[in-house]
């Protein structure tokens, strides 16, 4: 996977970010061993300059029609979307914990060993790193755990992630925290070695031992100064580890058969579904929805204000509100919620949001995805006098229901294939009773085919699946 790595996925998208903590323009080249000189020209171009350097955890394939080196935003189209181009990254995770960084450490301490213990991977496959600030950062290595590339792979690994916690805590693991927030693409990390304007502490690698022993203070010390790798390439994993594999394999199959079936089943109910699974709701005006409106009243804290300026920018697009007219809205709100920009760059960072979802058809917006990511944020939006949206709820198993009775009615889920042969079965037996009939006629029986008594085609009889008319086919 590394060699795999290395060769077709050798780019990386990299950030700088100056004194005051404002972002430079993101840019997109090739990666360490890739053959480019890039990697390391961006960490002295840093240096001069006296910014702090970010990488993405995600490598990329190599865009189409690339020229060396190029600005992230003329690329970033390439990623997204039903024709994305995939990239690889290790399972990573944040742990941070606000002026408490001892219970930080516990976070890391508990994953650690899992990892190690549990799915029995070696301690190099399990990298640690203090951040330089508040917490820790976790990437268990790729090949270790048999991830492959995908389009899709860091959606994915937000599922395999958060899912994680839910059985360490039915464990017994005490309120175990990561930021799920974090599983953007790209998901940008301040390099090692590389110091945190606000702590003036580096970030730097940590053995196990130290992890598993040193206090938050004695960490710290260690961060006074850079500290180099731990580790060489060399020694990472060439080959899976099979537990740590057959985990990743059954938990990335299980955490991802919901938002499938929930896609398969809106389409079968003839409703438009986001990448995501979220079903796209109808706007009947173009008055603000009230979950809208709360997201764009509050001040959302960081780690939060990705998603909301997301949310903001897909209800404009679907209301068709003129490009100028949502990037000037969306600008207006960056720049009142993130300090750390200036005016140009919060402007910048409005219209690459607003370029991202008018140009992606696989954008629009979601009453469930504005709620949640409103309450995210410690809102409860109005939803009962809301005029703006006529909501299309996704029924899952009762879309496809051939009836409501007591003949049947399954006490659990069931998946779209079983429902298929349920209602096939029923068109079956009523196509069969109507041929056993002795009164039945040429015509009775071609008509329940979809046929009038010439052989032609008719339209096929509606059935009722769960109080939703659907046509068999």
């Amino acid at each position: 996977m590394d060699a795999l790595s290395d060769q077709q996925f050798g780019y990386r998208c990299y950030g700088r970010m100056d004194r005051r903590g404002r972002w430079r323009s993101w840019r997109f080249g090739p990666a360490p061993g890739s053959g480019s000189s890039e990697h390391a020209q961006q960490i002295a171009e840093a240096a001069a300059a006296g910014h702090v350097l970010f990488a993405s955890v995600q490598r990329f394939a190599a865009p189409r029609n690339l020229v060396d080196p190029t600005w992230w935003r003329e690329v970033r189209g390439q990623y997204t979307g039903t024709d994305a181009l995939p990239h690889i990254a290790p399972l990573y995770f944040d742990l941070d914990c606000e002026s408490d960084l001892d219970q930080a450490l516990v976070w890391a301490r508990e994953l650690v060993t899992f990892f190690t213990e549990e799915l029995r991977l070696p301690q190099v496959a399990v990298r640690v790193w203090f951040s330089g600030s508040k917490g820790a950062h976790l990437l268990i290595d790729a090949t270790a755990l048999g991830i492959k590339p995908s389009a899709t792979l860091t959606a994915d690994m937000k599922l395999v992630a958060c899912d994680l916690i839910r059985h360490l805590a039915a464990l017994g693991t005490p309120e175990l925290k990561i930021d799920s927030s974090v599983y953007s693409l790209p998901r940008m990390l301040r390099l090692p070695d590389q110091v945190n304007p606000k702590s003036g502490l580096c970030k730097v690698e940590l053995a196990h031992d130290e992890l598993m022993q040193y206090s938050a203070e004695q960490i710290t010390e260690l961060a006074a100064q850079p500290r180099g790798s731990l580790w060489s390439d060399d020694e990472l994993p060439q080959f899976p580890i099979e537990v740590a594999c057959n985990w990743w394999t059954s938990t990335l199959a299980r955490v991802r058969h919901p938002r499938e079936f929930r896609i398969k089943t809106a389409q079968v109910a003839g409703l438009r579904v986001r990448p995501d699974g979220y079903v796209v709701d109808e706007l009947t005006s173009a008055a603000m929805p009230s979950c809208i409106k709360d997201i764009f009243e509050a001040h959302p804290p960081a780690g939060a204000r990705n998603r909301c300026e997301l949310q903001i920018a897909c209800w404009a697009k679907a209301v068709k509100m003129p490009y100028a007219e949502a990037q000037a809205l969306l600008s207006a709100w960056t720049d009142g919620n993130r300090p750390e920009l200036s005016a140009d760059n919060a402007h910048r960072k409005a219209d690459s949001i607003i370029h991202s979802v008018y140009r992606n058809g696989t954008y629009g917006y979601s009453c469930a995805a504005a709620r949640a990511a409103a309450r995210s944020i410690g809102c409860e939006p109005n939803c009962q006098d809301c005029q703006a949206v006529q909501r299309r709820q996704q029924r899952q198993v009762h879309s496809l229901r051939v009836c409501h009775d007591d003949q049947w009615s399954p006490g659990h889920r069931i998946t779209l294939e079983q429902s298929r042969g349920l209602i096939a079965r029923a068109i079956d037996e009523s196509i069969a009773e109507c041929a056993d009939g002795s009164a039945d006629s040429l015509s009775d029986r071609a008509a329940g085919r979809g046929q009038d008594a010439c052989g032609n085609r008719i339209a096929c009889p509606a059935w009722h699946a769960g109080g939703v008319c659907r046509p068999y086919a």
